[in-house]
């Protein structure tokens, strides 16, 4: 029977729809199994998903007193991220992004790509800055080594956000591989109207825009000596400044053996040697009882830093600093050896450390006038001093009867009267080199006795206590007891006191005991599981370690039995934890990110930021912030971010443009391996 024509009319029609269903049909399929995603395809089985496994929520790290934020009051964004099963579950309910090798966008965009906002006041790209000509864009390609990560697997690869990234051309004077941007601000310094009292060793950030550069590498510069081998031997390469051989040759502070540099551990003060030093002073003065008694100790004025070196054998942490000055180089020495440093000076303005946390203060030579300014240098070091510490002082004028030395010993004298210090020996060793230790006092009853009130006691009236860009204080801070008769109390012995909240932290109160024993347990429950087992680090080659916000130092207490050191910074608008790590026996400083750290380049080898991404970007850019990482970031080494994914997306793509190697863990951690690139040279 014939066909109608009508029939035959639709047959190609009704052919093609049914090979456009099938098609479709197979198409829906193919993109299930392959893009498993449980937000955008809900009725997927969850096995499929492969989510993170559960680990324990991070405990609030909230404080009532927060510390105050430079400019107008920027919300604080202390809340932590939510916990990693919930993290990848929320990750998950996002449509994943796709790497499509598209093209970047434009420099002037990257800004906003980032998720971060320009500064008030600041229209610049990142070619605003000086450099030295030699630029690369960092852009790379999907195979730039980034790769998924274990256990819940990567997110999708964002490609690098496009900036035109340049080599720092820095002032004349400045080593330009040296560069510090706050205390390299030859401009700044120049304009200032005294250098008395040590002005110009102050920090003196660059007004905006901030430097967008990178710091260049020295030549031949190589894997840095690991620990503890460091302590006594460097790479000449790595820190190449000859002065302080010749300067020093005849005191055994440093000396060059082919491509090394060795450090023998003497001093000015050392003439025996550093280690038999430290044996002297617990000699004259057994309640010192290094590593139990006394954990945390500041050195002042500390040379290559043999001194804190030294004292780790004893379990005793010290924070050693000096000035970037004439003594060239000597904090990058002590970094570069694997011993705690930092850069800063006694001048016009208050150390970045809470009110009484160190244990022991020492100064060997240091060159600081204590009396001078009416006695502010050392009542500055009052104030840091933990009641019923020490003040160690080795110096010609404990010692030596010339008329000038005699003339600074009897100021001296006046001074310690006056603060109410107590001389409790003073002795010479062998070798002649004199030792006076004083001892702040424990209550208040000598400052209510003394028959005049000078210097005065410091009171509310005097206004904020915090000391991020303050001026010395003018007043005395006394012993915080509630009567002249109550004395302070000392933390319990080391290794005891690195998990205990003392009643001396301020807001003390039974929930903060709550948070602070929870945030201990959770970091180190996710340390073991999590930074030893699942990130691709080289643990063996860490020795020094960065915490970025550190809030009660949990992560470096998770740390504590490995051989490495951290410094715990606990960031500008966020709670004021500090002098909790110090009371744990810990050391730390106070930062503002939106600016450079008081460190040299390429000093830390794991840079750790937590929850911190998102309170920055409120205030400062992004891109400014991982260009700071990057410069206390050694090549080869590590920058670890915990975060929400959102957060972590920001971030990737900016280390990326800096050819950092970046795999994603659990989804709510970022690890960055950083390479040896600089723009106009290869990543090898």
């Amino acid at each position: 029977m014939a066909v109608p024509s009508s029939d035959r009319a639709r047959r190609p029609f009704l052919l093609s729809l049914s090979i456009f269903l099938l098609l479709s049909a197979l198409l829906v399929l193919l993109f299930i199994f392959l893009d498993p995603s449980p937000g955008t395809l809900p009725f997927v089985p969850s096995r499929l998903a492969g989510a993170a496994p559960s680990l324990p929520p991070l405990p609030q790290q909230q404080s009532p007193a927060a510390i105050p934020t430079p400019g107008a009051g920027s919300p604080s964004h202390s809340q932590p991220a939510a916990p990693l099963a919930d993290a990848a579950a929320a990750a998950a309910a996002k449509p994943e992004e796709e790497n499509t090798g598209a093209s970047q966008p434009a420099a002037t965009a990257a800004a906003e790509a980032s998720g971060s906002r320009t500064p008030a006041g600041s229209s610049r790209d990142a070619t605003a800055v000086e450099t030295d000509g030699k630029a690369g864009t960092g852009v790379g390609a999907a195979g730039d080594g980034s790769r998924a990560g274990a256990g819940g697997g990567d997110d999708g690869e964002e490609p690098p956000v496009e900036v035109r990234w340049e080599t720092c051309r820095v002032e004349r004077g400045v080593a330009a591989a040296d560069y510090i941007p706050c205390l390299d601000n030859v401009r700044a310094i120049k304009r200032l109207r005294s250098r008395r009292h040590m002005e110009h060793r102050e920090r003196h950030c660059p007004a905006a825009p901030r430097p967008r550069c990178l710091v260049r590498l020295p030549a031949g510069y190589r894997t840095p000596v690991p620990w503890p081998r460091s302590r006594d031997m460097i790479w000449y390469n790595n820190v190449p400044h000859p002065k302080l051989v010749e300067y020093k040759k005849d005191q055994n502070w440093v000396k060059r053996s082919g491509d090394y540099l060795v450090f023998p551990g003497g001093g000015t003060q050392f003439k025996d040697g550093v280690a038999r030093y430290i044996q002297f002073i617990e000699q004259i003065m057994p309640t010192i009882q290094w590593g139990t008694h006394t954990r945390t100790v500041l050195d002042v004025g500390c040379g290559v830093a043999s001194f804190g070196g030294h004292l780790l054998d004893r379990n005793v942490i010290t924070m050693s600093f000096a000035p970037k000055d004439e003594h060239e180089a000597q904090i990058q020495f002590a970094l570069e050896r694997g011993i705690p440093a930092f850069l800063a000076v006694i001048g016009t303005q208050k150390l970045p450390f809470p009110d009484n946390v160190f244990d022991v203060v020492h100064c060997a030579r240091c060159r600081v006038h204590w009396y001078a300014n009416g006695g502010k240098p050392l009542m500055e070091l009052n104030r840091v001093l933990r009641p019923g510490g020490y003040f160690i002082w080795s110096a010609t004028p404990v010692y030596r009867q010339e008329k000038r030395d005699q003339d600074d010993w009897n100021a001296m004298v006046a001074v310690t009267k006056s603060i109410c210090w107590r001389t409790v020996v003073k002795s010479k060793d062998v070798n002649g080199i004199g030792v006076v230790i004083y001892q702040k006092p424990v209550s208040n009853s000598c400052y209510v006795e003394r028959k005049a009130n000078e210097p005065p006691l410091c009171s509310e009236r005097d206004g904020s206590r915090f000391p991020w860009y303050a001026p010395l204080d003018t007043c005395l801070l006394a012993p915080a007891v509630s009567s002249s008769d109550e004395r302070y109390n000392w933390p319990v012995p080391w290794p005891e006191r690195l998990n205990v909240r003392y009643a001396s932290a301020p807001d003390d109160s039974a929930s903060k005991k709550e948070k602070f024993d929870g945030d201990t347990k959770y970091w180190k429950q996710i340390v073991q599981q999590v930074y030893f087992n699942d990130f691709p680090l080289d643990w063996s080659s860490i020795r020094n370690v960065m915490d970025m916000n550190a809030g009660f130092g949990g992560f470096a207490a998770a740390l504590i039995d490995k051989p490495v050191w951290v410094m715990n910074v606990v960031p500008i608008g966020q709670p004021d934890t500090l002098p909790v790590i110090f009371n744990r026996g810990l050391i730390g400083a106070y930062h503002d990110w939106c600016e450079s750290f008081n460190t040299y380049p390429r000093t830390y080898d794991l840079v750790h930021m937590s929850n911190l991404v998102g309170s920055l970007t409120d205030r400062c850019d992004i891109i400014d912030v991982a260009a700071e990482i990057d410069r206390i970031l050694r090549p080869g080494r590590w920058f670890v971010l915990k975060d929400t994914i959102e957060m972590i997306k920001k971030m990737r793509p900016i280390l990326k443009s800096l050819h950092y190697e970046t795999v994603i863990v659990k989804q709510q951690f970022l690890v960055a391996t950083k390479s040896f690139w600089r723009p106009g040279k290869s990543a090898s």
